[in-house]
Protein backbone atom coordinates (compact mmCIF):
# COMPACT_ATOMS: atom_id res chain seq x y z
CA UNK A 1 0.00 0.00 0.00
CA UNK A 2 2.72 2.31 0.82
CA UNK A 3 4.66 2.12 -2.64
CA UNK A 4 0.73 2.25 -4.09
CA UNK A 5 0.38 5.73 -1.92
CA UNK A 6 3.75 6.84 -3.01
CA UNK A 7 3.26 7.10 -6.68
CA UNK A 8 -0.02 9.04 -6.27
CA UNK A 9 0.18 12.73 -6.59
CA UNK A 10 -2.29 15.38 -7.57
CA UNK A 11 -2.97 18.28 -10.54
CA UNK A 12 -2.84 21.73 -10.99
CA UNK A 13 -5.93 22.54 -12.67
CA UNK A 14 -6.92 26.10 -14.26
CA UNK A 15 -9.77 27.53 -13.08
CA UNK A 16 -11.57 31.01 -13.91
CA UNK A 17 -10.42 33.12 -10.82
CA UNK A 18 -14.06 34.44 -10.84
CA UNK A 19 -17.65 33.11 -12.01
CA UNK A 20 -20.67 35.14 -12.02
CA UNK A 21 -23.67 33.71 -13.42
CA UNK A 22 -26.76 35.53 -12.47
CA UNK A 23 -30.00 38.25 -13.75
CA UNK A 24 -28.71 41.85 -14.28
CA UNK A 25 -24.69 40.17 -13.52
CA UNK A 26 -23.66 43.31 -15.85
CA UNK A 27 -25.58 46.36 -14.04
CA UNK A 28 -25.87 45.20 -11.01
CA UNK A 29 -22.28 43.59 -10.07
CA UNK A 30 -19.26 46.24 -9.16
CA UNK A 31 -17.17 43.29 -10.37
CA UNK A 32 -16.90 44.44 -13.82
CA UNK A 33 -15.95 48.03 -13.52
CA UNK A 34 -14.19 47.66 -10.51
CA UNK A 35 -12.00 44.82 -12.24
CA UNK A 36 -11.16 47.24 -15.23
CA UNK A 37 -10.95 50.81 -13.61
CA UNK A 38 -7.40 52.24 -14.53
CA UNK A 39 -6.70 49.68 -16.43
CA UNK A 40 -5.78 49.64 -20.67
CA UNK A 41 -8.67 47.75 -21.74
CA UNK A 42 -9.44 46.23 -25.35
CA UNK A 43 -13.33 45.73 -25.72
CA UNK A 44 -13.64 42.90 -28.65
CA UNK A 45 -17.69 42.93 -30.00
CA UNK A 46 -18.54 41.50 -33.44
CA UNK A 47 -21.34 44.38 -35.18
CA UNK A 48 -24.48 42.57 -34.17
CA UNK A 49 -24.20 43.59 -30.51
CA UNK A 50 -22.85 46.86 -30.55
CA UNK A 51 -25.89 48.32 -29.59
CA UNK A 52 -25.94 45.93 -26.49
CA UNK A 53 -22.26 46.32 -25.77
CA UNK A 54 -23.36 50.15 -25.41
CA UNK A 55 -26.01 50.01 -23.10
CA UNK A 56 -24.60 47.15 -21.03
CA UNK A 57 -21.05 48.59 -21.09
CA UNK A 58 -21.08 52.70 -21.56
CA UNK A 59 -18.10 52.44 -19.07
CA UNK A 60 -15.98 51.19 -21.49
CA UNK A 61 -16.58 53.50 -24.58
CA UNK A 62 -14.12 56.43 -23.45
CA UNK A 63 -10.84 57.44 -24.51
CA UNK A 64 -9.43 54.97 -22.51
CA UNK A 65 -10.21 51.73 -23.68
CA UNK A 66 -10.38 50.40 -27.30
CA UNK A 67 -13.03 49.00 -29.18
CA UNK A 68 -12.07 45.78 -31.82
CA UNK A 69 -15.06 45.00 -34.20
CA UNK A 70 -14.31 40.67 -34.74
CA UNK A 71 -15.45 40.23 -38.30
CA UNK A 72 -14.71 36.86 -38.10
CA UNK A 73 -12.68 33.74 -36.34
CA UNK A 74 -9.87 33.56 -38.50
CA UNK A 75 -5.93 34.33 -37.63
CA UNK A 76 -6.37 37.85 -39.72
CA UNK A 77 -8.32 38.64 -36.84
CA UNK A 78 -6.24 36.82 -34.00
CA UNK A 79 -3.09 38.96 -35.30
CA UNK A 80 -4.91 42.11 -35.52
CA UNK A 81 -5.81 42.30 -31.54
CA UNK A 82 -2.60 40.72 -30.97
CA UNK A 83 -1.37 43.71 -32.50
CA UNK A 84 -3.04 45.95 -30.80
CA UNK A 85 -2.59 44.85 -27.44
CA UNK A 86 1.28 44.96 -28.22
CA UNK A 87 0.92 48.54 -29.71
CA UNK A 88 -1.51 50.11 -26.71
CA UNK A 89 -0.28 47.56 -23.74
CA UNK A 90 -3.24 46.49 -23.61
CA UNK A 91 -3.79 44.74 -19.72
CA UNK A 92 -7.33 43.42 -20.29
CA UNK A 93 -9.28 42.18 -22.97
CA UNK A 94 -13.09 41.58 -22.32
CA UNK A 95 -14.81 39.54 -25.51
CA UNK A 96 -18.62 40.40 -25.23
CA UNK A 97 -20.59 38.22 -27.67
CA UNK A 98 -21.25 35.12 -29.14
CA UNK A 99 -18.58 32.29 -29.40
CA UNK A 100 -16.77 34.13 -32.58
CA UNK A 101 -15.56 37.01 -30.39
CA UNK A 102 -15.25 34.43 -27.65
CA UNK A 103 -12.56 32.12 -29.76
CA UNK A 104 -10.55 35.09 -31.17
CA UNK A 105 -10.10 36.24 -28.10
CA UNK A 106 -9.08 33.12 -25.87
CA UNK A 107 -6.87 32.21 -28.30
CA UNK A 108 -5.03 35.44 -28.81
CA UNK A 109 -5.10 35.11 -25.07
CA UNK A 110 -2.11 31.56 -25.55
CA UNK A 111 -0.04 34.17 -27.82
CA UNK A 112 -0.30 37.48 -25.44
CA UNK A 113 -0.22 37.99 -21.47
CA UNK A 114 -3.51 39.66 -20.43
CA UNK A 115 -6.87 38.97 -18.41
CA UNK A 116 -9.11 37.49 -20.04
CA UNK A 117 -13.18 38.45 -19.55
CA UNK A 118 -15.58 36.88 -21.37
CA UNK A 119 -19.03 38.04 -21.41
CA UNK A 120 -21.06 35.77 -23.65
CA UNK A 121 -25.10 37.62 -25.38
CA UNK A 122 -25.78 33.86 -26.22
CA UNK A 123 -25.36 30.36 -24.70
CA UNK A 124 -24.83 28.51 -28.76
CA UNK A 125 -21.82 26.63 -27.20
CA UNK A 126 -19.77 25.67 -24.28
CA UNK A 127 -16.60 27.61 -25.67
CA UNK A 128 -17.53 30.18 -22.58
CA UNK A 129 -14.87 27.95 -20.23
CA UNK A 130 -13.44 25.70 -22.49
CA UNK A 131 -9.50 25.35 -23.43
CA UNK A 132 -10.60 25.19 -27.71
CA UNK A 133 -11.08 27.89 -29.76
CA UNK A 134 -12.94 27.14 -33.39
CA UNK A 135 -10.25 29.26 -35.98
CA UNK A 136 -11.11 29.12 -39.74
CA UNK A 137 -7.72 29.11 -42.01
CA UNK A 138 -7.57 30.43 -44.85
CA UNK A 139 -9.05 28.21 -46.87
CA UNK A 140 -12.80 28.23 -44.90
CA UNK A 141 -11.86 25.51 -43.09
CA UNK A 142 -12.18 25.07 -39.42
CA UNK A 143 -9.63 24.40 -36.47
CA UNK A 144 -9.74 23.15 -33.34
CA UNK A 145 -6.51 24.73 -31.83
CA UNK A 146 -5.54 25.14 -27.99
CA UNK A 147 -7.06 27.95 -26.31
CA UNK A 148 -6.36 30.02 -22.80
CA UNK A 149 -9.30 29.76 -20.48
CA UNK A 150 -10.31 33.08 -19.15
CA UNK A 151 -9.69 34.61 -16.40
CA UNK A 152 -13.10 35.64 -15.59
CA UNK A 153 -16.50 34.87 -16.88
CA UNK A 154 -19.55 37.07 -16.22
CA UNK A 155 -23.17 35.64 -17.14
CA UNK A 156 -26.16 38.11 -17.23
CA UNK A 157 -28.71 35.62 -17.53
CA UNK A 158 -31.30 38.68 -18.43
CA UNK A 159 -29.30 39.24 -21.40
CA UNK A 160 -28.76 36.08 -22.84
CA UNK A 161 -32.91 35.34 -22.93
CA UNK A 162 -32.94 37.69 -25.49
CA UNK A 163 -30.43 35.50 -27.98
CA UNK A 164 -31.77 34.59 -30.64
CA UNK A 165 -33.26 30.72 -29.98
CA UNK A 166 -31.63 29.16 -32.15
CA UNK A 167 -28.76 29.84 -30.62
CA UNK A 168 -30.26 28.40 -27.20
CA UNK A 169 -31.27 25.61 -29.43
CA UNK A 170 -27.81 25.46 -30.51
CA UNK A 171 -26.13 25.25 -27.11
CA UNK A 172 -28.97 22.65 -25.33
CA UNK A 173 -27.43 20.27 -28.85
CA UNK A 174 -23.90 21.08 -27.44
CA UNK A 175 -24.20 20.25 -23.87
CA UNK A 176 -26.73 17.01 -24.47
CA UNK A 177 -23.94 15.55 -26.68
CA UNK A 178 -22.15 14.79 -24.13
CA UNK A 179 -23.96 11.80 -23.34
CA UNK A 180 -22.91 10.70 -26.76
CA UNK A 181 -19.28 11.33 -25.50
CA UNK A 182 -19.11 9.15 -22.38
CA UNK A 183 -20.31 6.88 -24.20
CA UNK A 184 -17.31 6.28 -26.28
CA UNK A 185 -15.52 7.16 -23.40
CA UNK A 186 -16.57 3.82 -21.90
CA UNK A 187 -16.14 1.91 -25.28
CA UNK A 188 -12.37 3.10 -25.11
CA UNK A 189 -12.11 2.04 -21.18
CA UNK A 190 -8.70 0.02 -21.46
CA UNK A 191 -7.69 1.08 -24.77
CA UNK A 192 -7.44 4.75 -23.94
CA UNK A 193 -6.54 6.97 -20.43
CA UNK A 194 -9.93 6.85 -18.76
CA UNK A 195 -10.13 10.45 -16.38
CA UNK A 196 -13.13 9.67 -13.73
CA UNK A 197 -12.95 13.26 -12.85
CA UNK A 198 -13.68 14.95 -16.27
CA UNK A 199 -16.16 11.84 -17.01
CA UNK A 200 -18.25 13.25 -13.75
CA UNK A 201 -17.90 16.89 -14.90
CA UNK A 202 -19.04 16.09 -18.38
CA UNK A 203 -22.05 13.93 -16.76
CA UNK A 204 -23.00 16.35 -14.20
CA UNK A 205 -22.93 19.36 -16.91
CA UNK A 206 -25.45 17.38 -19.19
CA UNK A 207 -27.52 16.73 -16.23
CA UNK A 208 -27.82 20.63 -16.02
CA UNK A 209 -30.50 20.75 -18.79
CA UNK A 210 -32.38 17.15 -18.84
CA UNK A 211 -35.74 17.27 -18.09
CA UNK A 212 -35.71 20.92 -18.76
CA UNK A 213 -38.04 20.48 -22.55
CA UNK A 214 -41.13 21.38 -21.10
CA UNK A 215 -39.67 25.42 -19.67
CA UNK A 216 -39.55 27.80 -22.59
CA UNK A 217 -36.19 28.76 -23.41
CA UNK A 218 -36.51 32.61 -22.49
CA UNK A 219 -37.10 31.12 -18.55
CA UNK A 220 -34.44 32.68 -16.42
CA UNK A 221 -34.39 28.78 -14.32
CA UNK A 222 -33.47 27.27 -18.02
CA UNK A 223 -31.10 30.06 -19.06
CA UNK A 224 -28.81 29.68 -16.01
CA UNK A 225 -29.01 25.44 -15.92
CA UNK A 226 -27.60 26.07 -19.27
CA UNK A 227 -24.99 28.66 -18.81
CA UNK A 228 -24.18 26.40 -15.89
CA UNK A 229 -23.89 23.03 -18.03
CA UNK A 230 -21.90 24.51 -20.71
CA UNK A 231 -19.78 26.59 -18.03
CA UNK A 232 -18.60 22.90 -16.26
CA UNK A 233 -18.74 21.31 -19.56
CA UNK A 234 -15.83 23.78 -20.91
CA UNK A 235 -13.82 23.13 -17.36
CA UNK A 236 -14.58 19.27 -18.43
CA UNK A 237 -12.12 19.91 -21.02
CA UNK A 238 -9.79 21.80 -19.35
CA UNK A 239 -9.41 19.17 -16.44
CA UNK A 240 -9.20 16.22 -19.04
CA UNK A 241 -6.46 18.02 -20.87
CA UNK A 242 -8.00 17.32 -24.26
CA UNK A 243 -11.93 17.51 -25.68
CA UNK A 244 -12.89 13.63 -25.07
CA UNK A 245 -15.44 14.25 -22.62
CA UNK A 246 -17.21 16.12 -24.24
CA UNK A 247 -16.05 14.95 -27.96
CA UNK A 248 -16.75 11.44 -29.32
CA UNK A 249 -18.29 9.98 -32.89
CA UNK A 250 -21.30 12.46 -32.96
CA UNK A 251 -18.42 15.64 -32.61
CA UNK A 252 -16.52 13.29 -35.28
CA UNK A 253 -19.42 13.68 -37.84
CA UNK A 254 -19.79 17.61 -37.16
CA UNK A 255 -16.09 17.76 -38.06
CA UNK A 256 -16.31 15.67 -41.07
CA UNK A 257 -19.67 18.25 -42.37
CA UNK A 258 -17.34 21.42 -41.11
CA UNK A 259 -14.45 19.29 -43.72
CA UNK A 260 -16.46 18.91 -46.23
CA UNK A 261 -18.28 22.51 -45.75
CA UNK A 262 -21.80 20.83 -46.17
CA UNK A 263 -24.93 22.32 -44.46
CA UNK A 264 -25.92 25.24 -42.91
CA UNK A 265 -25.84 24.17 -39.10
CA UNK A 266 -24.69 25.78 -36.26
CA UNK A 267 -22.23 23.69 -34.18
CA UNK A 268 -24.51 22.47 -31.68
CA UNK A 269 -27.01 21.46 -34.49
CA UNK A 270 -24.78 19.28 -35.74
CA UNK A 271 -23.62 17.34 -33.17
CA UNK A 272 -27.30 16.78 -31.60
CA UNK A 273 -27.82 15.39 -35.51
CA UNK A 274 -24.51 13.23 -34.76
CA UNK A 275 -25.60 12.31 -31.07
CA UNK A 276 -29.13 10.97 -32.56
CA UNK A 277 -27.52 8.94 -35.49
CA UNK A 278 -24.70 7.61 -33.08
CA UNK A 279 -27.71 6.59 -30.88
CA UNK A 280 -29.65 4.67 -33.48
CA UNK A 281 -26.34 3.38 -35.02
CA UNK A 282 -25.13 2.26 -31.67
CA UNK A 283 -28.87 0.55 -30.83
CA UNK A 284 -28.40 -1.44 -34.66
CA UNK A 285 -24.83 -3.01 -33.15
CA UNK A 286 -25.90 -3.80 -29.87
CA UNK A 287 -23.95 -1.02 -28.09
CA UNK A 288 -24.79 1.02 -24.87
CA UNK A 289 -27.40 3.53 -25.85
CA UNK A 290 -28.65 7.11 -24.66
CA UNK A 291 -31.08 7.55 -22.26
CA UNK A 292 -34.44 8.11 -23.62
CA UNK A 293 -34.72 11.80 -22.18
CA UNK A 294 -31.58 12.94 -24.22
CA UNK A 295 -33.65 12.46 -27.57
CA UNK A 296 -36.61 14.14 -26.15
CA UNK A 297 -35.30 16.99 -24.74
CA UNK A 298 -33.60 17.68 -29.03
CA UNK A 299 -37.43 16.69 -30.03
CA UNK A 300 -38.99 18.90 -27.58
CA UNK A 301 -37.19 21.76 -27.98
CA UNK A 302 -37.00 21.93 -31.53
CA UNK A 303 -33.55 21.64 -32.40
CA UNK A 304 -32.51 21.52 -36.19
CA UNK A 305 -31.18 17.85 -36.17
CA UNK A 306 -31.74 16.25 -38.75
CA UNK A 307 -29.38 16.41 -42.26
CA UNK A 308 -32.64 17.61 -44.26
CA UNK A 309 -33.26 20.93 -41.55
CA UNK A 310 -29.74 21.66 -41.92
CA UNK A 311 -29.42 21.75 -45.81
CA UNK A 312 -27.43 18.21 -45.97
CA UNK A 313 -28.52 15.39 -48.71
CA UNK A 314 -28.50 12.05 -47.45
CA UNK A 315 -25.91 11.43 -49.88
CA UNK A 316 -23.56 14.23 -48.30
CA UNK A 317 -24.18 12.97 -45.24
CA UNK A 318 -22.97 9.23 -45.94
CA UNK A 319 -19.86 11.05 -47.49
CA UNK A 320 -19.04 13.17 -44.17
CA UNK A 321 -19.65 9.95 -41.87
CA UNK A 322 -17.42 7.42 -44.04
CA UNK A 323 -14.76 10.06 -43.68
CA UNK A 324 -15.93 11.26 -39.84
CA UNK A 325 -13.19 8.54 -38.00
CA UNK A 326 -10.37 10.17 -39.74
CA UNK A 327 -10.77 13.43 -38.20
CA UNK A 328 -9.30 12.60 -34.90
CA UNK A 329 -6.97 10.14 -35.76
CA UNK A 330 -6.35 9.40 -32.00
CA UNK A 331 -9.70 9.64 -30.55
CA UNK A 332 -10.87 6.00 -30.19
CA UNK A 333 -14.82 6.09 -30.92
CA UNK A 334 -17.22 3.45 -31.90
CA UNK A 335 -16.94 4.33 -35.11
CA UNK A 336 -12.92 3.05 -35.05
CA UNK A 337 -14.50 0.12 -37.65
CA UNK A 338 -16.72 1.56 -39.78
CA UNK A 339 -15.46 0.29 -42.57
CA UNK A 340 -16.55 -2.99 -41.15
CA UNK A 341 -20.50 -2.19 -40.86
CA UNK A 342 -22.78 -3.49 -43.33
CA UNK A 343 -24.21 -0.50 -45.41
CA UNK A 344 -27.73 -1.72 -44.69
CA UNK A 345 -27.06 -1.34 -41.18
CA UNK A 346 -25.76 2.51 -41.61
CA UNK A 347 -28.94 2.89 -43.66
CA UNK A 348 -31.60 1.35 -41.16
CA UNK A 349 -30.14 3.71 -38.66
CA UNK A 350 -30.13 6.94 -40.60
CA UNK A 351 -34.10 6.18 -41.27
CA UNK A 352 -34.75 5.28 -37.65
CA UNK A 353 -33.16 8.74 -36.92
CA UNK A 354 -34.33 11.05 -39.17
CA UNK A 355 -36.88 9.51 -41.25
CA UNK A 356 -39.08 7.32 -39.10
CA UNK A 357 -42.34 8.59 -37.88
Amino acid sequence: MQNLLGKLNTRQLEFPAQLIVQKGAISTSEFLSSQISSRRVLLAIDDGVRELAKANLPHLHNSNSIIYSVTAADFDNVRQIDMLCAQKHIETVVAFGGGKVLDVCKRVATIRKFELIVVPTALSSDCISSPVAVIFDEQGKKLSLPAAIPNFIVVDTELCTKAPERLTQAGVGDLLSNYSALLDMDYAKGRANFDGFSYLLAKSAANEILNMEHKPLTDLTTITQLAEGLILSGLAMGFSGDSRPCSGAEHLISHALDYLQLGTGLHGEQVALGTKYCHFLREQLDLPTLDPRVLNTIERLKIKSTPAALGISKEEFFKALLIAPQMRRDRITFLESLEQIPVEILEKAYVNAFEAL
